[in-house]
């Protein structure tokens, strides 16, 4: 297995630590910094699994599976946490969990009509990942609620928009939109 994989499977390991850590913070404030240093951790570790697999030259298919995997599951278990916690609405979940679903969906049923695996990552896709990270880094940590917010709102506008791209693409590759 290689570097960048263990990496990958490591911020996996780390999402119930930090989502035990999160929910028990209340009870025990000094629990606040190790949440969030964990949390950071994770996020530190999408940079370092993809910098170890570029620079050893370990791009592996089980890496490409693993790192937006481990992505959607980090984010998606902070997402919930904080719309638990009364942090965001409901309806910002929703929508971040419902283009991830879709992004299933839509790989399933290609899959299963064309029989391709390919995941091929757009970059409207990336740059709402990373949104979605700072969105979650600005409203974990002390950021003016201000701010937060209009982050919050770029990242659910990005999220819309690449949700629809990967719809197009999905279309496109089905024939159901002429190219």
């Amino acid at each position: 297995m290689t570097l960048a994989n263990r990496i990958t499977i490591l911020r996996i390991a780390l999402i119930p630590i930090f989502v035990i850590l999160y929910l028990q913070k209340n009870k025990f404030p000094n629990l606040e910094n190790w949440t969030l240093a964990v949390f950071s951790f994770a996020i530190l570790t999408d940079l370092l699994d993809g910098l170890a697999a570029r620079l050893k030259k370990q791009k592996t298919q089980l890496g490409s599976f693993l790192d937006p995997l481990a992505d959607k599951l980090l984010l998606t278990a902070t997402f919930i946490l904080l719309a638990y916690s009364g942090q965001i609405d409901l309806w910002v979940f929703v929508t971040i969990f419902s283009r991830d679903l879709l992004i299933i969906l839509g790989w399933s049923i290609l899959y299963i009509l064309t029989s391709s695996s390919v995941i091929e990552p757009r970059m409207m896709g990336k740059l709402s990942t990373c949104l979605q990270m700072i969105s979650a880094i600005a409203l974990l940590f002390p950021v003016p609620s201000e701010i937060a917010h209009w982050i919050v709102r770029g990242m659910i506008t990005v999220t819309v928009i690449s949700a629809i791209d990967y719809i197009w693409v999905g279309s496109r590759r089905l024939d159901l939109i002429p190219k």
